[in-house]
């Protein structure tokens, strides 16, 4: 398997837990509030995918691909600049949905006597349901365009711009990551 080959089976793999996202987001704009207990476990698995699988994903172009092309073009303002402008924005939407999240599960806990008027705060403030499918909205989005220009315009760049030994190379590092 070609690095890209690789690459582009990760983006398979990442879009298939969102569609499982979706419509978790889709309930949460139809039913609010209601729906955040069969909703949270959908955004807990993947908000957690976002810390392991997809962080490994961009580490693999960071540390792999990226650099590889940057020897070719240079790395001052080319594509891979935008794209791992990119990858710190989506990683930032993962936070904020696994904070939201922590800040639910945290008021929630049948131990802590506040916990419902707390979660109606945060309702009430745009931090429960809503806050939840628009930062869901938004990764889907941010992930989305990210994996279009990589798939239209950077990856089959690199096919061209990189011969074989250093695919090979590039897939080798890729490998190799933890």
């Amino acid at each position: 398997m070609t690095p890209i080959e690789h690459l582009l089976q990760d983006h398979r793999d990442i879009m298939a837990h969102v569609a499982d996202l979706r419509r978790a987001v889709a309930d949460l704009n139809v039913r609010g509030e209601a729906a955040l207990p069969s909703a949270r476990p959908v955004l807990g698995r993947f908000g957690q995918m976002m810390a392991t699988q997809l962080a490994r994903h961009a580490r693999k172009e960071d540390e792999a691909l990226f650099p590889a092309i940057e020897a070719v073009i240079g790395a001052a303002n080319g594509p891979t600049r935008v794209m791992r402008l990119e990858h710190q924005e989506i990683h930032a939407q993962g936070e904020l949905l696994r904070q939201t999240l922590h800040e639910l599960n945290a008021v929630e806990h049948p131990q802590i006597e506040a916990g419902g008027a707390r979660l109606r705060e945060l309702a009430a403030h745009g931090e429960g349901a809503g806050a939840l499918a628009a930062n869901a909205e938004e990764i889907i989005r941010l992930l989305e365009a990210h994996f279009g220009k990589e798939e239209e315009i950077l990856f089959p760049m690199a096919e061209v711009w990189l011969d074989e030994a250093t695919l090979m190379a590039v897939e080798q590092h890729m490998q190799a990551l933890p």
